[in-house]
């Protein structure tokens, strides 16, 4: 088992790198831009300046968000030595991939573009192996993964049976990372994101007037809410369903989310608090002296900055008003 006394210096780093992540300033700066060559600009005066100086157009900001998500991976594992907890982040690029390139072989398109390169195995060696290449660098559980979607897949035709298998296969791993890794503070991180996971997919499946098998098949593993509890509620009123979260940390969530979804027929509200209960959780990491906490929450802020990195620059792009971007964005980390 990992002692706190492991992460001393990976911990000392992150408190620098914490200083790096952008705050509600920054983010207001690229908000009150103009257009997205200003973004561009304000960006530039950043950590990701060196990544945008280097953009061909500004369809290349994937890339940027990228490339430094890739600088802060390495820069970690050069600091400790326990990179299943960097893994425990980057499976769900893995998945990913596995997705894009099952659904563009059954379609026979070119998904390259549309590949992650922030996860642990290669998309191209996934590419080789679902081209029938048996000796494809990739580990026995992803082979076991994507034949077992395409399986499902040819027996259903419905891709969306790709997503839900995949996803579960997903949380599956992370909680088997999480369970051996012994570390409390990750299990309450995976528990909440699994039950919050749990959470949009019951209500989005109930607002397509999916039956129960559906959703049995679409619930992940890891929540502190077990599959029952979902399937007991499913049919019930909008108000039911309120009231069944009544003694669960996620009783606001629900409460405002759906009350909103209700009104608006937008799952916004809902999104925008199911991401920043999670952000709270990991704040907690910001306030420990050293441990796997600090890593926890330093991956997850990570993650939440290229979102609304990708919220902010999308918007742009499109000529959306500042104001509606807004609406959309979710907390920062500091």
């Amino acid at each position: 088992m990992a002692k706190d006394t492991d992460f001393l210096y990976v911990s000392a780093r992150i408190k620098f790198l914490e200083t790096k992540l952008l705050g509600k300033s920054a983010i207001d700066r690229l908000l009150d831009a103009p257009g997205i060559d200003d973004a561009l600009k304000a960006l530039s005066d950043t950590e990701y300046g060196s990544d945008i100086a280097e953009m061909e157009n500004i369809y290349d900001f994937e890339k940027v968000l990228e490339h430094s998500m890739l600088r802060t991976i390495d820069t970690l594992k050069e600091s400790f030595k326990n990179h299943e907890l960097i893994r425990f982040f980057n499976l769900k690029n893995d998945y990913h991939n596995l997705k894009v390139i099952l659904k563009g072989n059954i379609l026979g398109t070119e998904v390259k573009e549309y590949f992650s390169h922030l996860g642990e195995v290669s998309p191209d060696e996934i590419q080789k192996y679902a081209q029938g290449d048996n000796s494809a660098s990739i580990p026995d559980n992803f082979k076991e993964a994507y034949d077992k979607a395409l399986e499902i897949y040819e027996a259903t035709k419905d891709p969306q049976k790709i997503d839900l298998f995949l996803d579960q296969a997903l949380f599956k791993e992370m909680e088997k990372i999480a369970g051996q890794s012994k570390i409390p503070f990750l299990k309450v991180y995976l528990a909440a994101l699994s039950d919050i996971t749990n959470i949009k997919t019951m209500l989005r499946l109930k607002k397509a007037d999916s039956d129960i098998r559906t959703l049995e098949s679409a619930l992940v593993v890891g929540g502190s809410l077990k599959s029952d509890f979902f399937k007991e509620i499913f049919t019930g009123s909008t108000q039911s369903i309120i009231e069944a979260f009544s003694s669960t940390p996620y009783y606001e969530i629900v409460e405002e989310g759906l009350t909103a979804w209700e009104s608006t027929g937008s799952p916004l509200v809902l999104e925008k608090m199911a991401d920043n209960y999670l952000m709270a959780l990991a704040r907690k990491g910001l306030y420990t002296p050293f441990g796997p906490e600090t890593v926890v929450g330093y991956m997850a802020a990570r993650d939440n900055e290229l979102k609304l990195l990708r919220i902010i620059l999308v918007g742009k792009i499109n000529g959306i008003s500042s104001d509606m971007i807004r609406e959309r964005l979710r907390d920062v980390y500091i």
